[in-house]
């Protein structure tokens, strides 16, 4: 039993004292190899520009590079190399405050490391060159058509229309070395889109075109800046439909819709819009007809107004709605039931007109239930000023439940006068 529990305490330690040489060992041989110094050769380390600005101002520019990387060898630890060999982690920065003039400049330059990277770290050699040479070019601006393909891709629908693209901006400000801007003719656009079932708006790259048609390569490209990097494009997609033209009609007690008859000349008329806008829009109200303004007939124009956002196809502007009354009649009355309302305070007001002839509508049977006690006119002088004057009038249909209307237009004359105070004798 002790011997048991001996052997299983000596088990343990002997796998204590094992994983803690195989720590240290490990620990040992991080140290040793993260510190060793070693050598590892740099290549395209990127040339960069200070105070690029500064040589914009002046008209200037860098229109080429003769050293365009640079090389070198590093040593030291690994842990540094493996920071440094890292992309972009060292660049070659050339200071441009001192260039004024065009032509070939050969450049100091100096190493740019990470930031908080201890420099006296490592070791450099090796140096590919001593200087940055660099081409300066007079800066050159000009401006140049933007053109874009028209489209011709197709709608989903025959009811769909394609209509001319447009594009903003119209022209755009180029800049670079003189004898590159002065060969570029114009930017191009292409739209690769198909079966168009609405509006397509897009902000779209453009090409360069040089005066030989020929597409100005990505390289050259490059060394131009731009006034804008996109053109907004938009296809407007259209549809056209037929729109049927209606009038609504104010009917009385003698008509409703199954004894009138309404034609409308044109029918319909064809727009044109956005698909979203037309879909419920299937009809235009021309406007209305009071059916108590004509006995049996009348024929009136109305303009044809539709939306700002719809365009007019076909072209009327205005149409001729006939209206018809059947089944009923006109009947015949004078009357001398002539009535004032709304006097106005302090005036006398006479009324000249003694009789009026007024039209009666409805079917016979109900004409016959109206005889000329039933006849009363009515005119309404609130806001009248004194004098005499043409007055419209009300014909009202006093106890009788018949369907008749008094149809046309009433006027009578009154004459106002302001009442006269006598003098005492």
């Amino acid at each position: 039993m002790f011997k048991e529990r001996l052997s299983k305490i000596s088990t343990k330690i002997f796998y204590v004292i094992f994983a803690l040489l195989v720590s240290i060992t490990l620990w040992l041989y991080v140290e040793i190899t993260e510190n060793e110094v070693i050598a590892q050769p740099i290549d395209n380390i990127a040339v960069v520009f200070r105070n690029q600005e500064l040589l914009h101002d002046r008209g200037l520019l860098v229109s080429s590079l003769i050293t365009e990387t640079l090389s070198m060898t590093i040593e030291g630890s690994r842990s540094d190399i493996l920071r440094l060999t890292a992309p972009g982690a060292i660049t070659a920065e050339v200071d441009l405050t001192n260039v004024t003039t065009v032509g070939t400049h050969p450049l100091s330059y100096q190493f740019i490391f990470p930031q908080g990277f201890n420099r006296n770290d490592i070791n450099e050699r090796d140096i590919s060159d001593s200087r940055i040479t660099l081409i300066i070019d007079r800066m050159f601006e000009r401006q140049i058509e933007v053109r874009v393909d028209g489209y011709t891709g197709g709608t989903t629908s025959g009811e769909l229309e394609a209509g001319q693209v447009e594009w903003d901006p119209q022209t755009i400000r180029i800049r670079g070395p003189e004898e590159i801007i002065s060969q570029i003719s114009h930017a191009g656009v292409h739209i690769f889109r198909e079966n168009l079932d609405r509006t397509y708006e897009d902000e779209l790259e453009f090409i360069l075109i040089d005066y030989n048609g020929e597409v100005v390569s990505d390289e050259v490209r490059e060394s131009i800046e731009y006034s804008h990097d996109l053109i907004r494009v938009i296809v407007p997609v259209k549809e056209v439909k037929e729109i049927v033209l209606t009038v609504e009609l104010w009917h009385g007690e003698s008509t409703s819709s199954a004894n009138t008859q309404i034609s409308i000349t044109p029918q319909t008329i064809t727009v044109s819009g956005d698909p979203d806008a037309l879909r419920e829009f299937n009809t235009i109200q021309l406007g209305n007809i009071d059916m108590m303004r004509f006995s049996l007939t009348t024929t009136q124009p109305f303009p044809i107004i539709i939306p700002n956002h719809l365009v007019n196809i076909s072209g009327e502007t205005s149409a001729l709605v006939h209206v018809d009354v059947i089944g009923v009649e006109i009947a015949y009355h004078s009357t001398t039931n002539i009535r004032v309302i709304n006097e106005p305070a302090g005036y006398q007001v006479s009324i000249l007109t003694q009789s009026l002839d007024v039209r009666l509508r409805g079917t016979n049977a109900n004409l016959m239930q109206i005889d000329d006690m039933n006849i009363r006119v009515v005119a309404d002088l609130a806001d009248m000023n004194p004098g005499t004057s043409r007055v419209s009038a009300r014909v009202i249909l006093d106890g009788v439940d018949a369907e008749v209307d008094p149809v046309g237009e009433y006027l009578i004359t009154v004459r106002i006068q302001e009442i006269q105070e006598e003098e005492d004798e």
